[in-house]
C-alpha cells in the first residue's frame, strides 16, 4: 500500500513538473525590418529565380567596375542579345558616367518601385534615347549595407531591371539598355545610418558611346 502511494505521488510530481515547464515560453527577440531581409529571404540568401543571377559573364569587362575595387558586377536574366546592333557598343564602347549623374534614380527601403519623385529623371534619359541612334545606356543598381550579400544583389538586379522596364515604357529599346548589380558594394556615403543608406538605394545611369 505504501509503495502504491509513494509511485502515485512520484508520478503526480513528474506530471506538475512538465507541465510547468511547458508553460514557460522564450520572449521572442524584437524584429526589425531592415533592407534585404523579408518573409523569403534566410540567412542562405533569396529563394526563387533571383537566385540564379551569376557573375563573370560576357560582358562583364566592359562593365568593369567603377571605383576600382575587386567586386564584379552581376548581370540579371534580362541581358542584352549579342546579335542586336547595340551589343558592340554595350561590351566595348566608350563609359561616361557624368551625363548622367545627375538623373540618378533613389530607391525607399527593400523596394525597386520607381517613385514619383523620380520619374522625371527617367524622362530626360528616355528623350535623349529617343533623339540619338547609335548610343547605348548602362544601368547600375545599388543597395544599403543592411541584408545579405547575395540578397542584396538580387535587390540591385531587381532595381536596375525596373528602370530599364520604366524607360522601355516611355519608349526606349530594351536592348540598348543592359541592367547590372553591384548590390551594396561601391557606396557613395559610408556612414551607417539613414542619411547614408538613402544615397546608396539607387540605379546609376553610364552612357555608352561607340568607339
Amino acid at each position: 500500500m505504501k509503495n502504491s502511494s509513494l509511485l502515485s505521488a512520484l508520478v503526480l510530481g513528474a506530471a506538475l513538473i512538465l507541465n510547468g515547464a511547458g508553460c514557460k515560453h522564450k520572449p521572442s527577440p524584437p524584429v526589425t525590418k531592415i533592407e534585404g531581409r523579408t518573409a523569403q529571404v534566410g540567412e542562405n540568401g533569396p529563394k526563387g529565380p533571383d537566385s540564379g543571377l551569376s557573375r563573370g559573364v560576357p560582358n562583364e569587362q566592359a562593365v568593369g567596375n567603377p571605383t576600382g575595387t575587386d567586386v564584379p558586377p552581376v548581370i540579371g536574366s534580362n541581358a542584352i542579345d549579342p546579335n542586336s546592333k547595340f551589343a558592340a557598343v554595350l561590351a566595348n564602347g566608350n563609359a561616361d558616367r557624368n551625363k548622367f549623374a545627375s538623373e540618378t534614380v533613389y530607391f525607399d527601403t527593400d523596394s525597386s518601385a520607381i517613385k514619383t519623385s523620380e520619374q522625371a529623371k527617367l524622362q530626360t534619359v528616355a528623350d535623349y534615347y529617343k533623339g540619338n541612334t547609335t548610343d547605348a545606356l548602362r544601368v547600375e543598381g545599388y543597395c544599403d549595407e543592411r541584408g545579405t550579400e547575395q540578397y542584396n544583389v538580387a535587390l540591385g538586379d531587381r532595381r536596375a531591371q525596373a528602370v530599364r522596364d520604366y524607360l522601355a515604357n516611355l519608349g526606349v529599346d530594351v536592348q540598348r539598355i543592359m541592367p547590372v548589380s553591384f548590390g551594396e558594394a561601391n557606396p557613395v556615403a559610408t556612414g551607417h545610418d539613414e542619411a547614408a543608406w538613402k544615397q546608396n538605394r539607387r540605379g546609376v545611369f553610364v552612357l555608352m558611346t561607340p568607339k
